[in-house]
């Protein structure tokens, strides 16, 4: 399964500060933490999925910053996590080999700038033939995350918005957003995001607009809102996102805002969402959508954990990131 080292190059790895480490806690000669498994991207030999931290949020303009914090929050839980799922029945403390490129040198008075280099850094990462998962940050971070896989590809992408909001507007008052990445990436010049490859699952709630909304149907995305994955169920939804972005595509990339899950399970970010997922369908879709052969990126964003009074919201964070490696694991064999 493994492909090569991952090694990219110095313009890229230039733009990184490595991770100090994962602190394993208590040692048990019976379990394998998460953390054993994930070695430092400049030490390893091999490496399937590589981890790369954004700790940015200068987009978030429409409510209160902290998810520059949620790197190192979502990597410091990860660590309370063992390899083995009972549900799913995978085990990744073999199969799959896991690395972290540290934290990408952000820029915080300048959001052009630091998505140049996190585009930078993805594209490279994935040109080296390894799955990159990142972490942020605020949603705005999606346009270059995304738009890496599109620059190694030579053919068509789908997305796969899994968010309570749908983060298509033009932008806040002339700013780029954590609004606007996924009109970013329509309308992008490569033309490589077609609408029909588009999905919006997870939409909910009294904070969206019909304007941007009626824009998403008229460019023909599958739209699957929140209700649709309680009243329906997660199969189906996880079938017509993938369905609708794989259809013509070479490759598809997942996105994950935390702010999908209720707002009750998720008030460690700055757009709660009344009426969102909850977090067992949160798993059970990045499992599902994870899983595919083709989807070759994803992110998670928007977990803050300054405004984590209880730690779930970055616990759950942590457990998507693990769940994305049980699925690649799953994806293997």
């Amino acid at each position: 399964m493994a492909q090569s080292a991952g090694v990219i190059p110095p313009a890229a790895a230039e733009l990184l500060s490595p991770y100090p480490g994962y602190s394993v806690g208590v040692d048990d000669e019976y379990d394998t933490n998460v953390g054993e498994i994930i070695t430092d991207a400049r030490e390893a030999e091999d490496a399937d999925v590589g981890l790369v931290g954004v700790p940015f949020d200068t987009a978030c303009v429409a409510g209160p910053r902290g998810s520059r914090l949620g790197p190192e929050g979502v990597r410091g839980d990860i660590t309370y996590g063992t390899c083995y799922n009972p549900e799913i029945d995978v085990d990744i403390s073999e199969g799959i080999d896991v690395v972290d490129y540290g934290d990408v040198d952000v820029v915080h008075t300048d959001v052009q700038e630091t998505h140049d280099r996190v585009e930078r850094v993805l594209t490279a990462v994935t040109e080296s033939g390894v799955v990159p998962f990142s972490i942020g940050g605020d949603h705005s971070l999606t346009y270059p995350t995304a738009k890496a896989l599109m620059n190694a590809v030579d053919g068509q992408v789908g997305v796969i918005n899994v968010d309570a909001h749908h983060d298509v507007r033009h932008s806040h008052g002339g700013e780029l957003s954590s609004g606007t990445p996924f009109r970013r990436l329509l309308e992008d010049d490569s033309g490589q995001l077609d609408g029909e490859n588009f999905v919006e699952l997870g939409l909910s709630g009294w904070h969206n607009s019909k304007y941007y909304l009626d824009w998403v149907h008229e460019v023909g995305a599958e739209v699957i809102p929140a209700r649709d994955v309680h009243k329906k169920g997660v199969d189906v939804a996880a079938d017509r996102a993938l369905e609708a972005a794989t259809d013509g595509t070479e490759a598809v990339f997942l996105s994950v805002d935390i702010d999908v899950l209720d707002a009750g399970l998720a008030e460690g970010t700055c757009a709660p969402a009344p009426g969102g997922l909850q977090s067992w369908q949160l798993l059970e879709l990045v499992y599902q959508l994870g899983s595919h052969e083709a989807v070759r990126g994803a992110d998670l964003m928007e977990v803050a954990p300054p405004l984590d009074r209880t730690g779930a919201t970055t616990s759950i964070g942590a457990a998507v990131v693990t769940q994305f490696l049980g699925a690649r694991r799953e994806a293997s064999t």
